[in-house]
Order: C-alpha cells, then structure tokens, then sequence
C-alpha cells in the first residue's frame, strides 16, 4: 500500500513537472505607452501589442480605432526561473502551490480608443 501511494506521489509530481514555469513564460507584453502619443503616426501604434477591435470613419474622414489590450499577464522569465528551482528542491511538490498562482494570473483586459487622421497620425487618445 505505501509503495503505491509512493508510485502516485511520483507520478502526480511527473505529470505537473513545469508546468507553472511554462506558464509563466506565456502571456502578453504590454503595450508602450510612451510611443502612443499625439502626432504618431499608425503604424506605431500598430506595432505594439493591441488587438484592433473595431474601426470607423467620421464624417470629417478621421479614423476612429479601437484596440484591446491586456495589463498583468507579461511573461516572466525570472519567475519561471524561481518555479524550476522549486521543482527541484521539492520534487515538483511545489507545483501544487506555484500552478495555481500562475492559474490565476489572467491579466485585465482593456480597450483604447484612438482617433486618427486620413493619413494616419494620432489626434486624440481616449
């Protein structure tokens, strides 16, 4: 009998082996803030990481565009670092723990709103 529950310890620590260390080196890079500013232009903005959600045209033929973005999820190689060497020291027990934390670690999605020109540079934000 403690042979098995020994076999299913092991296999339970197998199966979960790294898996929060993989999940902390996924997720979505915030967008810079700093290169979103009036008199940038499109492209810019459309380098960072914003998913566009919807666009329109105003009557005066400025664009308006809205984007999602995520806040609090950013990958983190020095946290998946940590998790691994909890792994180790623990036997992968800590995934028990470390697994859930990562779970939860969804991040905030939010939207920005920003109004463009007909030749794409930024005139207001918000």
């Amino acid at each position: 009998m403690k042979k098995l529950i020994l076999l299913g310890i092991i296999t339970s620590g197998l199966l979960f082996q790294g898996c929060s260390a993989v999940m902390a080196l996924n997720g979505e890079k915030e967008p810079n803030f700093e290169l979103i500013k009036p008199g940038q232009n499109k492209v810019i903005v459309e380098s960072q990481p914003l998913k566009p959600v919807s666009t329109e045209v105003l009557s005066n033929g400025n664009i308006v565009s809205t984007y999602q973005y995520t806040l609090g999820n950013e990958p983190s190689a020095g946290r998946a670092a940590v998790y691994v060497l909890l792994d180790c020291l623990t036997f992968f027990i800590s995934e028990l723990v470390t697994m859930p934390i990562e779970m939860s670690k969804n991040g905030e999605l939010r939207l920005i709103r920003i109004e463009y020109t007909p030749q794409g540079n930024i005139i207001k934000i918000g």
